[in-house]
């Protein structure tokens, strides 16, 4: 496991300890803070949403346990018309794991949601458009990413099957590298698209898309994940065709 990263069932591994689960959290969002603040976003915000995830499910899951563990009788409860019962002592290592829940939680949701202000943030930075005309149909193409004269070509295409959740629509845009072009006067964008057609005959009439952003975007972690959310928003609101 990268210790960059908190294990999946960091509450419940290796041992359970208020102080210690504590410890670890804050290390955690220490680096993930240090990591945004880089601008890199992914893996990272995604690492943050399934841990928030995790915890709500384990709560609702232990919720719903409590509820079916029957507990002694102590008489009648005349108001519900039923059996009252003696309230649930919960084993100490519960009662551990629900205050680390309580501690973790609204640290993990301010962090990610600081996160997401910086996806919006960064997302508002790239401009982009179609290189030419769009052809009949855009589920396959090139993204043209550039930073500063280089030009980086990926081809892309639109998965059949979607992610449900809306937050990882980007992953709906399959990419893979193809080669780099340095722009200049003899090299815009039209002229990477033709060259790209002419390299790649398979794909005679690609969609193309160029990218740019005004600021220095770690390109992995986020400029190609925040291009390939645009331009599925934008394809999905025209029907990709």
């Amino acid at each position: 496991m990268n210790m960059e990263f908190l294990h999946p069932d960091w509450i419940l591994h290796p041992a359970i300890d208020r102080e210690m689960k504590q410890y670890i959290l804050l290390a955690y969002l220490q680096r993930v803070g240090e990591r945004f603040g880089q601008h890199r976003l992914h893996p990272y915000l995604d690492d943050l949403r399934g841990h928030l995830k995790r915890m709500h499910d384990l709560r609702t899951t232990w919720q719903a346990l409590r509820r079916c563990i029957p507990t002694e009788v102590t008489g009648l409860d005349p108001r519900r018309g039923g059996l009252a019962r003696a309230p649930l002592e919960d084993p100490e290592v519960l009662r551990v794991v629900v205050d680390v829940l309580s501690f973790a939680e609204p640290e993990l949701q301010a962090q990610l949601e600081q996160a997401e202000d910086l996806r919006e943030q960064l997302a508002g930075t790239i401009v982009f458009a179609p290189v030419g005309l769009l052809p009949l149909t855009t589920k396959e193409g090139y993204l043209l990413l550039r930073q500063d004269t280089m030009a980086r070509a990926y081809r892309y295409d639109m998965h059949v099957l979607r992610e449900s959740d809306d937050t990882l629509r980007y992953r709906n845009v399959h990419t893979h590298w193809v080669t780099d072009y340095s722009l200049g006067i003899g090299w815009t964008y039209e002229r990477v698209k033709a060259d790209l057609i002419r390299r790649h005959p398979d794909l005679p009439v690609p969609s193309t898309f160029a990218f740019e952003s005004g600021v220095t975007l770690p390109r992995i972690e986020t400029f190609l994940p925040l291009a390939k959310e645009l331009v599925y928003d934008a394809l999905a609101a025209e029907g990709t065709r």
